[in-house]
């Protein structure tokens, strides 16, 4: 394993992880939500500055955010999107274009017909940040390109048990979508779904959007993050220890023990500069 130390921009030590894109890494300060792009490469970092809506600052909930990236024309993306207090299912979206030298920019409000729901951060692919309702678990999909939400993907079937939870994430370069079921906590299983077209397609963006998507059933397994997939099995994340799962013999490997992590992301060390992005205040971590 390396090591890469760094203490990142916040004022606050408790922060979260937002994404990792091509070597940038999003972190967002736990407290007040102060959000900092950064390459641990490099050490360059840069503040997002808060967005300022211009109405009342009290007529909205925060709702959702992410970080992601479009290839054909280098972007990268963070979103923030809030809910109106005064009907939950009004969203309005605003995007921060790294290096781009506008700023925020308010991509406009949109009925989700979500309610009051429980959102996690984004999870980005395929050119879209998705998120799932935690406790119905309808997943909303917002498009980078064109800014704005694509036909909302129903969950898969429910399994049978008293207690449910859901997950999405990317497992192969394809959304996944996982429906923890037991009738003990400690005790539960989660069956992983992948998005898939009719003819089980997985390739380019166009591709999955000319076909029919649906959910595909893959394998159950112990109550566990998945985080990719391997030769063999399935990576997971559990309990600060790495393991490889496998579905056909239903057994699980424990290949590391941290002695304190919260989070796993996958990451590739790269030299993007910030600055060559077109980021003017660009600093250095300490």
């Amino acid at each position: 394993m390396r090591r890469i130390n760094f203490t990142p921009p916040f004022a606050y030590s408790s922060y979260i992880f937002l994404g990792s894109i091509n070597g940038l890494v999003c972190l967002s300060e736990f407290h007040d939500t102060s959000v900092c792009i950064c390459n641990p490469v490099t050490k360059e970092y840069v503040n997002i500055p808060k967005f300022s809506r211009e109405s009342d600052s009290d007529q909205y909930k925060p709702w959702a955010r992410g970080f992601g990236y479009l290839p054909l024309t280098n972007e990268y993306k963070f979103v923030e999107s809030v809910r109106l207090k005064t009907d939950f299912s009004i969203v309005e979206v605003a995007v921060y274009t790294v290096g781009s030298g506008k700023g925020w920019r308010n991509v406009g409000r949109f009925d989700l017909k979500c309610g009051d729901t429980l959102i996690d951060h984004g999870v980005f692919v395929n050119g879209a940040l998705s998120w799932v309702n935690k406790c119905g678990g309808m997943v909303y999909v917002l498009d980078l390109a064109e800014e704005k939400f694509r036909e909302h993907i129903s969950p898969p079937p429910k399994p049978p048990g008293w207690w449910h939870g859901y997950a999405i994430g990317v497992l192969g370069g394809v959304l996944y979508y996982a429906t923890e079921h037991g009738y003990h906590l400690s005790e539960s299983t989660s069956d992983i779904w992948l998005l898939k077209g009719k003819n089980d397609s997985q390739g380019t963006k166009e591709q999955v959007e000319q076909e029919t998507l649906g959910w595909s059933y893959e394998f159950s397994y112990p109550e566990k993050k998945p985080f990719a997939l391997v030769n063999g099995g399935v990576l997971y994340f559990h309990l600060w220890s790495l393991g490889i799962y496998d579905a056909v013999t239903s057994t699980s490997k424990e290949l590391v023990r941290f002695s304190s992590v919260e989070q796993l992301l996958p990451h590739k060390n790269t030299l993007i500069s910030l600055k060559e992005l077109g980021e003017e205040d660009v600093k250095i971590l300490g």
